[in-house]
């Protein structure tokens, strides 16, 4: 059986598609925060989950993990390490905030975006 040569073409150009959309489901999630900026809901007893309304709208009351002690900076810009950030302090709520989220997948009672790091806004 003989293909017409002008099907070559077609056959390249449906691979290549094929294979742009193989990459891109593959590499989409490239595990990088998105920054969200927003205003905190509540802290929970002991510190390590937040409710958050980013300022879209998009994340109304979300619940949010705050893994161990993350990287956060103050309100003047200061950079802190090792400790939990000053802003989030358990029982609090309604400050700004920027935050660093990444969707990390969990289930059942735990969340499943975490905070990665915390800029507080005031």
């Amino acid at each position: 059986m003989r293909v017409p040569l002008w099907t070559l073409p077609l056959m390249v150009l449906a691979g290549a598609l094929l294979g742009a959309a193989l990459t891109w489901q593959v590499t989409r999630d490239k595990g990088e925060p998105a920054i969200v900026r927003g205003t905190v809901t509540g802290v929970n007893s002991d510190g390590t989950a937040i409710g958050f309304t980013a300022d879209s709208g998009s994340r109304e009351g979300e619940g949010l993990a705050l893994i161990a002690d993350v990287p956060w900076t103050d309100a003047a810009g200061v950079l802190h390490g090792g400790t939990r950030p000053t802003c989030l302090l358990p029982g609090s709520s309604g400050q700004r905030l920027e935050l660093g989220i990444l969707d990390v997948g969990g289930r059942g009672d735990w969340p499943s975006r975490a905070v990665m790091w915390v800029h507080c806004l005031n």
